[in-house]
């Protein structure tokens, strides 16, 4: 396969994963009714059960577009993690330095243009942090940890690496990968803060992890660096929601 025809290949089959992963979503008297029947069965709330089905769904429909991509290229599974080097670990500290400073300086930008927005707050209401906010407290770094392994396979694997063996030059390679992971991104939020803070950590984090990417040859130090950042956006939700909820003192 040519390496523009694999970029369309990724397009369609990032669009369909993340269209499949949001049709229980789309209608709240489907996800309500869905949320009832899996929490009689599981005998866990409602969100819970719910939160756990969204999980699961997500990645199992993310397998399925691993395998797909990674059909139409030369490369394994394997070849897509690499092998960590002593310098890898440099390697990765720079870019958590550089990913925490811009997302620092977009979001900086944002209070500067309205100071009265809640960051926080907004970030708790994303669909998929408000399911695992669900979830007991100890899952809040597994699911989030799980995601990161199927998105950056996927995006800095599959896509980034697997257009790099179809020909396809590192700029091409980079633009289409991150493109393609912060646009699964976006459609996955509901108000515009939310579009801009995930977009803008997202197009870093794509254009960081993919960096880190060439530099190491596989993709574990972009997982790490994905995998910190999607466990401090949903702690940061929970510690928001925890001082939503916390009844205030009064003063007399």
């Amino acid at each position: 396969m040519s390496a523009p025809g694999y970029a369309g290949l990724c397009a369609v089959v990032v669009a369909g994963w993340l269209a499949l992963y949001r049709v229980p979503f789309n209608d709240p008297a489907r996800r309500r009714r869905t949320a009832l029947r899996l929490a009689g069965r599981t005998g866990q709330s409602p969100d819970a059960a719910f939160a756990v089905f969204g999980t699961v769904l997500y990645l199992a429909l993310g397998a399925l577009a691993l395998t797909a991509l990674l059909a139409a290229t030369p490369l394994s599974l394997d070849q897509l993690v690499g092998r960590p080097t002593p310098a890898t670990a440099l390697a990765l500290l720079l870019a958590v330095l550089g990913t925490s400073s811009a997302n620092i300086l977009c979001v900086s930008l944002l209070y500067r243009a309205n100071p009265r927005v809640d960051v926080p707050g907004e970030i708790a209401r994303v669909q998929w942090i408000a399911s695992i906010l669900a979830l007991p407290r100890h899952y809040r770094w597994i699911i989030p940890a799980a995601a990161a392994l199927f998105e950056e396979l996927l995006f800095r694997g599959a896509v980034l690496l697997g257009l790099g063996a179809l020909g396809s030059g590192f700029g091409v390679a980079l633009a289409v990968s991150t493109c393609l992971f912060a646009a699964g991104q976006v459609a996955l939020v509901s108000t515009p803060v939310q579009a801009y803070v995930l977009g803008t950590s997202s197009v870093t984090l794509g254009v960081v992890g993919g960096l880190l990417t060439a530099a190491t040859g596989g993709i574990l130090p972009a997982l790490a660096l994905h995998m910190s950042f999607a466990g401090f956006y949903t702690h940061l939700s929970a510690s928001a929601g925890a001082r939503a909820t916390t009844p205030r003192r009064l003063s007399l």
